[in-house]
């Protein structure tokens, strides 16, 4: 994540993500579906188990399409989702029977949209659009359980983005009111992770008449409070993209921030159950604009979590890179582009053990290898 939001990265395409690999010695492995003859992206993707991942994103060829494929273990699938009007940003399941992706449906107006997957398939429907919302997008949700899931991003009235956090019940959507930092003008929020009903986390960003940094709120079972996460250093910009809960008192959040003087850094901080603390995240070699899109923590201790991000290289052309944490440091790992693919970048990533990751967002092909364009990028590993 790049810019203050998932979604205004999302639209740019080409923001600076990557994916990268869990280990030292890992290997992630491009992988390709059924190629779509036109434009297309993943946006997010949610993993139950090593053999079933959900993934998500858009499609378009004049105008914009849901676009999704499964994920068995092994080989890619391209599903149908229920809206062809959507742009989908985020995914989350509760069981392989249960998953919701969100995003916003443009066939009248910018309506928050959920797609709902039973396993076989889809039913669409509209969350409650704010009072005089004029665009409304919902980039990440996560179901605590079968009954229960909570989805966040941003709406716009009055020309103001405004942070957005609904709850669904089984059956209708509801508006949840926030409790934000003292003088925020405007925000937004890009992911969000429970560990259970009374216990999750939203990230994003937020702005005063004199900040713009990153924001975290945090889920009791009955309100919506904002936390203090660390401004890093001589900051001038921060942002969280991508969080990941691990139990009720330990949770990770990535994002990017901006330096006066040396330029835009990934960011990581890690929340103890009382306190947010920074993390060091090492910059690529030769190197700029390193951002991490996503993170994904498959451990119930405090290691084992794989974030995901990119860089600009030496060429001027998006570089994946991931980043490791073992509970004490960062590490970082490259992974390489295909043949024919001369930029990649990747939004999402979902783990369920340290040996079994799936990463996806999209690829640039230069026509060397026949296909020219943005198309889904997936990488499994590792």
């Amino acid at each position: 994540m790049l810019s203050a939001s998932k979604i205004s990265a999302l639209l740019g395409m080409l923001a600076l993500f990557a994916v990268g690999a869990p280990a030292a010695q890992a290997t992630w492995t491009f992988k390709t579906g059924t190629m779509p003859t036109t434009t297309t992206q993943l946006a997010g993707v949610a993993c139950t188990a090593s053999t079933f991942c959900l993934l998500a994103g858009s499609a378009s060829g004049g105008s914009s399409s849901a676009f999704a494929e499964g994920w068995n273990g092994t080989a890619l699938s391209t599903l149908t989702p229920a809206s062809t009007t959507s742009e989908l940003y985020g995914v989350g399941c509760n069981s392989a029977s249960l998953c919701l992706a969100v995003g916003t449906d443009y066939s009248s107006g910018a309506r928050p949209h959920v797609d709902t997957y039973n396993g076989s398939t889809w039913t669409g429907s509209t969350a409650v659009i704010p009072s005089g919302a004029t665009f409304t997008a919902l980039t990440g949700v996560s179901c605590p359980a079968s009954n229960n899931c909570i989805a966040v991003g941003r709406y716009t009235a009055s020309s103001i983005s405004q942070p957005l956090i609904e709850q669904w019940n089984g059956t209708t959507w509801s508006i949840k009111t926030l409790t934000l930092p003292s003088g925020t003008t405007s925000g937004g929020l890009d992911d969000i992770s429970c560990t259970s009903a009374s216990a999750c986390t939203a990230v994003g960003y937020y702005t005063t008449a004199t900040v713009h940094q990153a924001l975290a709120l945090r889920w009791n079972g009955t309100a919506w409070t904002s936390q203090a996460p660390v401004v890093p250093g001589s900051s001038t910009q921060s942002d969280f993209s991508g969080v990941s809960c691990i139990s009720a008192t330990v949770c990770h959040a990535v994002g990017s921030y901006v330096d006066p003087i040396t330029g835009q850094h990934a960011l990581s901080e890690a929340w103890n159950g009382t306190a947010w603390g920074q993390r060091t995240v090492p910059d690529p070699s030769g190197g700029t604009d390193s951002a991490l899109a996503d993170v994904s923590c498959y451990t119930t201790a405090s290691t084992g979590c794989i974030a995901v991000g990119g860089y600009t290289d030496t060429n001027g052309a998006v570089a994946p890179e991931a980043a490791v944490y073992n509970g004490t440091s960062w590490t970082l790992q490259p992974v390489t582009r295909p043949t024919g693919v001369s930029d990649a970048s990747l939004a999402g990533v979902s783990c369920t053990s340290s040996t079994a990751c799936l990463a996806d967002g999209l690829a640039v092909y230069d026509g060397s290898t026949g296909t020219t364009g943005v198309r889904p990028a997936v990488y499994a590993g590792p």
